[in-house]
């Protein structure tokens, strides 16, 4: 399945004021509110031997590509993933999914014998799109918070508890041993590509600056330097 292009702005919010930046979420013109309930997000990384995509991100190439295989709820139970491929283009972004069963309870199944069980379920399309991202980096989890604006045309998502579990040098899946990510929350405003004047006018009202950010990024550079 292929998603429409879509804008994404970031916005990382210190715990002190993120009671604040939600006020101004329900009181701005956009009167965000709930969309789904809370609920935990886990975001398998794959990437090159020689790290491609990480370098990619970090010169700011505008066309670039990433991996992931993703799943909610408890950090084990994967039996209802999907694979995304997540593509870049020119400040827009959209995703091609393709969905996948994952058994992560059974810790005796290596990543190799996990690789290929996905692949196996995958077309011959999706198989030529892993080609290049064969190696499991990290396992990223947060838990997400959803809301959309009064018109719907504008979601916001609040990623918080962001935690990373360094998966290269494991042969079996690392779901137990964790770095933190920071005291801070993420909020990404996010809108298909024709409303995106409509997200401008509302981010030039912010009150807080976005920047960029990629979770993938941040998550390598604390399993290296923390």
């Amino acid at each position: 399945m292929i998603q429409d292009y879509r804008f994404e702005i970031k916005i990382p919010i210190p715990l002190n004021r993120l009671e604040y930046m939600l006020s101004w979420l329900r009181l701005s013109p956009m009167g965000f509110r709930q969309h789904h309930p809370a609920q935990h997000v886990n975001s398998v990384y794959f990437d090159s031997y020689q790290m491609a995509c990480f370098a990619e991100n970090l010169s700011g190439i505008s066309n670039r590509n990433k991996m992931r295989i993703r799943w909610y709820h408890d950090i084990t139970n994967a039996g209802k993933a999907q694979l995304e491929f997540k593509l870049r283009r020119s400040g827009k972004g959209c995703k091609v999914i393709y969905p996948l069963q994952l058994n992560f309870d059974d810790p005796n199944i290596s990543w190799s014998e996990h690789i290929k069980h996905c692949q196996s379920q995958l077309t011959l399309q999706a198989l030529s799109e892993w080609d290049s991202q064969t190696y499991p980096i990290l396992l990223g989890r947060y838990k997400r918070q959803y809301l959309i604006s009064f018109c719907g045309r504008i979601r916001a998502t609040l990623d918080s508890d962001m935690e990373v579990y360094d998966q290269r040098y494991w042969s079996k899946p690392n779901t137990t041993r964790s770095h933190k990510m920071g005291d801070y929350v993420l909020l990404e405003l996010k809108c298909q590509d024709q409303h995106e004047r409509l997200l401008s006018d509302l981010v030039s009202r912010c009150p807080l600056n976005p920047s960029r950010h990629s979770k993938y990024v941040n998550g390598v550079r604390h399993m290296i330097y923390v």
